[in-house]
């Protein structure tokens, strides 16, 4: 079966079907949402992987990208920790043969001031027994060098480091198998280590006999500081996968400059097995 897209513009939606399912929903300018997102991602089976606004962290809109602090005000909780700062998008277009989409958009403060412009491209693709999802961004300061910042990693802030392309996922995933290019860990044993994949596997709920899912990170070779920290949480109420682009220390991007970031999500039913995953690198990476 090929993907169908669909794109509605006055919702700000669009989607992607594959037969019957809908496997895909991404959303922008909701004025709940501080951040475009996938709210919906599923796997070609109809297994949801993402959690989209859950009441313990509501600015976690599915799969999103967010910066926690550009220039010292937050992004990434925004109005829900603060003042309203918001990634909004000035044109969305959908692409033409291929199933994807190019926006444009610019990050706003609560004063209406323009810090910093993104070029996003989404693309998306079948994998092995899965499929594949593209995601480049390439950021320009608007007037000015920007500081791209996050809440540090401390005794005092453990879970901090987070900012950049995320995966909240759905809360059957708890207890997850941890699979990367350096081998299988437990979640907490996993966090912060420098992946260059990174795999986030977990059972699912509602069936006799044993069924898992899960999404895996991919950092591309290209990418500034590959590869970095990959950051996940597996609380009793919250499983994350994140890309700690700034985990170790903040970015300042001068004016003229260009950070280029590119990651793949890869997601997929059962079990994923290494030898995969190194087949899904290897031809990712070149």
């Amino acid at each position: 079966m090929e993907f169908q897209s669909t794109y509605y513009e006055n919702e700000s939606l669009w989607e992607v079907r594959l037969g019957s399912t809908k496997i895909l929903e991404y959303v922008y300018g909701a004025a709940e949402d501080p951040n475009p997102s996938f709210r919906l991602v599923k796997t070609k089976g109809g297994h949801t992987i993402t959690l989209y606004r859950p009441w313990d962290h509501p600015w976690h809109p599915g799969m999103f990208f967010s910066w926690k602090y550009i220039n010292g005000l937050n992004f990434w909780e925004s109005m829900y920790h603060g003042k309203k700062n918001v990634a909004v998008t000035e044109s969305f277009v959908p692409m033409e043969g291929n199933i994807g989409f190019e926006q444009k958009l610019s990050y706003l403060t609560y004063e209406g001031k323009k810090l910093l412009k993104e070029n996003r491209v989404v693309r998306i693709e079948h994998g092995d027994e899965g499929y594949l999802v593209h995601w480049q961004g390439s950021f320009v300061p608007e007037d000015g060098p920007v500081t791209l910042d996050r809440t540090e990693n401390t005794k005092e802030s453990p879970w901090g480091g987070y900012a950049g392309l995320s995966c909240r996922l759905n809360r059957n995933f708890l207890g997850p198998v941890i699979t990367t290019d350096l081998g299988v860990y437990a979640a907490d044993d996993a966090f912060s280590k420098s992946f260059k994949w990174c795999d986030y596997s977990g059972k699912l709920d509602g069936y006799i006999e044993e069924q898992w899912a899960g999404i895996c990170l991919i950092d591309h070779p290209s990418n500034l500081r590959h590869p970095s920290p990959k950051l996940i949480y597996d609380y009793k109420d919250m499983q994350f996968l994140s890309a700690g682009f700034l985990f170790n220390e903040p970015y300042v991007l001068n004016i003229g400059e260009t950070l280029q970031l590119n990651y793949t999500f890869y997601v997929h039913d059962g079990q994923v097995q290494e030898e995969k995953l190194k087949k899904i690198w290897k031809t990712i990476s070149g």
